[in-house]
């Protein structure tokens, strides 16, 4: 049955299912990843890093066609962990999806009557929950690879007896429909009778009786006027219907020229899109447009099916999951910048892959998945807002958490102990006397420290207002970027990538961000995002309080004192003109004064050489930099820290 807009908009506004989390492991190049997944998950990162396998993971697992031969997996879905070893002894792929609620009795009741089979309840919080796993390995019995399917019950187990039937899969599908739109959008390909949308919405359309013979009528006219519109038409006709008298032999057969469609149908099946940039311009059809309008144009067609027929082909509450790579393909900057808020108002939940750090700038942190291949296979990165480990229920670990119900949380049946946020020293100490005299003491003790070392990833939401702030304009470049230079401001960015092209290091070519920090928040904050986000960091400062300042937040930050003397420098002499002066490149710095437009800073007094390099920091900076780049070996009397820190970035880890 059709709905309306409004009765659609309704159900929009209802929380319907979504995946919370998804679990690979030995699929292709990943050995082993779990993710958490919002209402819109950007995955990021270089070419080749695992970001369209997981979505192609997703869509295995989700997909109807799923455990039929010719679809789904194929053996080189198997991930190798060495060049020669053989798929059918690898270990076998698992994905784990996973959709959770987020409060209790939230998904609509005719969703937990139709999975009631596979649903799982937590007795704590009340929220509902459905694991699915899927895998697939070498089966010698059989021959081949053989896919198989069960749903997990709250301790990760497989659900037997009624649960285990095919008809609850089928049942999880229809409320989870995915759609995959590659980054290669052919347009041409998505508007046609083939499409997975708008074929689906062409045939739906419901043209009533009386205008259908309206219409058969008028096209049978139209042909009849334009065949007697020229002699010659009717005679090729006649010319062409001695085929019909061959075939047909004892009946007699006829040609017509058939000039418009012949039924209702294929008039519908010949529908376009035609567009016009602007009102005076004229009407043209897609496929005249640019590559940019073409793409747009096939994702918001995605919008178009799940407005007007999602819930005809599925269920009244089915969440659309829509896999798509690169929505930024063929688009300028400022298009790019702007595409984000436009793809939240989307349907459905989202999974993004890009390349575009325009189109990076405007997603919140949170929602951003840094996507690397490292020597275990691909690597995922994110901002998590809490963090689990197993521990043992005690009854002292009960109250333990009971008292501290903004920060701790329990799971009974997976014996799981989560903090939201960081876990201070006191309560983690407090922890620890919780299992003082447990057999498994030292293991239990080793699970705490590594889930109070790992909570000092967080991230506040205060800090990354900070960087949504300031540090926007350069977000997307640093989230792509290998490695990180921190340094103070923008007279350091400028030396900083001139001294490298001296030293024969590109730093674009490497995979280098230098980050300006004071221009851009706390450099403190770029710290802890880079830990957090396992990107390699230095930073160089200047050597007075403002620099010796910035190396003691980060210290406050949970950084090992160690790591904070290996990754943090700062200039001996004071600040940066002070270490140039101090370095012997008085005439150097004043040449680069008398660039800038100072006809005497050859001739001024020493004393007011340094003031006069305060006041034009970025101008002289500049100059001085043009300098290096014609003279690279004046990039060798740069100060050392500088020096140091270029030499370290490479293969920094």
């Amino acid at each position: 049955m059709r709905v309306s807009r409004s009765e659609q908009v309704a159900r929009d506004a209802r929380i319907a299912m979504r995946l919370t989390s998804l679990k690979i492991e030995n699929f292709r190049s990943i050995k082993s990843v779990e993710v958490p997944l919002g209402e819109t998950t950007v995955f990021i990162g270089p070419n080749n890093s695992g970001k369209t396998s997981l979505l192609d993971a997703v869509r295995i697992a989700l997909t109807r066609k799923w455990g039929q031969r010719g679809t789904g997996f194929t053996e080189y879905d198997v991930r190798l962990a060495h060049e020669n070893d053989d798929p059918k002894t690898s270990p076998a792929v698992a994905i784990e999806i996973r959709a959770e609620e987020s409060a209790a009795n939230e998904w609509p009741d005719e969703l937990h009557q139709a999975l009631a089979d596979i649903l799982q309840d937590d007795p704590v919080t009340g929220r509902s929950s459905v694991t699915l796993r899927v895998s697939c390995g070498w089966s010698a019995a059989q021959g081949s690879y053989e896919p198989t399917w069960t749903f997990l019950n709250a301790a990760r187990l497989p659900l037997v007896g009624g649960s285990a039937r095919r008809v609850n899969l089928e049942r999880f599908w229809q409320y989870l429909p995915v759609f995959y739109l590659g980054a290669l959008r052919d347009a041409q390909d998505e508007f046609s009778t083939r499409s997975q949308f708008w074929g689906r919405l062409l045939k739906a359309m419901e043209i009533p009786a009386a205008l259908e013979g309206r219409v058969q009528r008028v096209l049978d006219l139209l042909n009849k006027k334009l065949l007697r519109a020229d002699a010659r038409l009717t005679k090729i006709a006649d010319v062409l219907a001695g085929a019909t008298q061959i075939a047909a032999r004892d009946r007699d057969g006829g040609v017509n020229l058939r000039l418009v469609p012949l039924k209702s149908w294929d008039l519908l099946s010949k529908a376009e899109i035609i567009l016009r940039n602007e009102p005076d311009w004229p009407w043209l059809p897609l496929n005249k447009h640019g590559q940019g309008v073409q793409s747009l144009t096939v994702i918001f067609l995605f919008q178009a099916f799940v407005e007007h027929l999602l819930t005809e082909l599925y269920e009244p509450d089915s969440t659309p999951i829509l896999a798509l790579e690169e929505p930024e393909t063929h688009l300028h900057p400022q298009a790019a910048r702007t595409l984000w808020s436009h793809v939240t108002k989307l349907s459905g939940q989202k999974l993004i892959t890009t390349h575009s750090p325009y189109f990076v700038q405007h997603v919140p942190f949170r929602d951003i998945r840094l996507v690397r291949l490292g020597e275990r296979g691909t690597e995922i990165h994110w901002l998590p807002s809490t963090f689990s480990t197993y521990a043992p229920e005690l009854t002292e670990l009960l109250d333990v958490v009971q008292k501290s119900p903004d920060v701790l949380r329990f799971d009974s049946p997976t014996q799981t102990l989560t903090v939201a946020g960081c876990l201070e020293e006191p309560l983690y100490r407090e922890l620890l006397t919780v299992y003082g005299a447990h057999p498994e003491r030292a293991h239990i003790h080793r699970d705490l420290r590594d889930l109070r070392d790992r909570s000092r990833l967080f991230m506040t939401d205060h800090d990354l207002r900070a960087l949504e702030t300031y540090a926007r304009r350069i977000r997307g470049e640093i989230l792509f970027a290998q490695r990180w230079l921190i340094v103070e401001g923008q007279a350091e960015y400028l030396l900083i990538h001139s001294m490298a092209r001296a030293l024969s290091y590109d730093l674009d070519a490497h995979g280098v961000s230098v980050i300006d920090a004071a221009n851009n928040g706390n450099p403190a904050i770029f710290a802890a995002l880079a830990r957090a986000l396992g990107i390699p960091w230095i930073a160089v400062f200047d050597g007075d309080s403002a620099g010796h300042g910035f190396v003691a937040s980060i210290s406050a930050r949970h950084f090992d004192t160690k790591e904070v003397s290996e990754r943090c420098a700062t200039l001996p002499d004071g600040n940066l003109e002070e270490q140039l002066l101090a370095d012997g490149l008085e005439y150097e710095l004043r040449s680069s004064l008398q660039a800038c437009g100072f006809p005497d800073a050859l001739t001024i007094p020493q004393g007011e050489i340094k003031g006069a390099l305060d006041e034009n920091k970025t101008r002289y900076s500049a100059a001085l930099a043009a300098q290096i780049d014609l003279d690279p070996a004046l990039g060798q009397r740069m100060p050392e820290a500088f020096r140091n820190a270029l030499n370290a970035l490479r293969g920094l880890t």
